[in-house]
């Protein structure tokens, strides 16, 4: 009985042959199959802060927002116009906490997004791999896109968030990305075609 080697196990580069140690061949630039959740390191890796408007990190906050504040609000109105005890409208604080807590997440995003928009500098990037977030969204792991990227310092990587379940970049590609302190946006281009 034949054992077959996981593809992590892999020694060599299947284009070049040369030793394997991350996912993009050091050699040839050749993607080497490794997966990226086991792979070496071998930059540090910036903090990355996600400046990407989205669905999870706006709209959804924003439902919670504006649905918690509004019954806040209200329920804190109904006990004082009613006449009861003051101590009954302290029923409310919830609702305002939870309301409260969802504004600053959406104020968040949309600041972040501002600053990179304002004041961010283009860079280029390259695809190394993705890897699974903590996240799930319908019962699939939303993905983390592993990039690197020329700095002052040397080459870096960062972890970028997608908020989503697709893989939308190919391995070994290339995206501009804007980057203002440790924020950070991918930059989606249009493709423009003349015929």
């Amino acid at each position: 009985m034949t054992k077959m080697k996981p593809t992590n196990q892999q020694q060599k580069c299947p284009s070049c042959g040369a030793p394997v140690v991350s996912e993009i061949c050091s050699y040839c630039g050749s993607p080497t199959g490794l997966v990226t959740a086991e792979a070496d390191m071998e930059y540090p890796v910036l903090e990355c802060k996600e400046a990407t408007l989205g669905f999870w990190n706006v709209w959804f906050p924003a439902i919670f927002a504006v649905a918690f504040s509004f019954a806040g609000i209200m329920a804190f109105m109904i006990t004082l116009l009613s006449g009861e005890e003051f101590g009954v409208a302290f029923i409310s604080l919830p609702f305002l906490l939870i309301g409260i807590v969802a504004t600053f997440f959406v104020a968040r995003a949309l600041l972040r997004n501002t600053k990179v928009k304002k004041n961010g500098k283009m860079i280029t990037a390259t695809v190394y791999g993705y890897m699974d977030d903590n996240v799930l969204i319908n019962n699939q792991p939303a993905q983390v896109v592993k990039l690197l990227v020329q700095t002052p310092n040397g080459p870096r990587f960062i972890l970028y968030k997608l908020g989503n379940t697709l893989r939308p970049y190919g391995i070994n590609d290339t995206l501009d990305i804007m980057v203002h302190e440790n924020c950070f946006m991918i930059v989606k281009n249009k493709e423009v075609v003349k015929w």
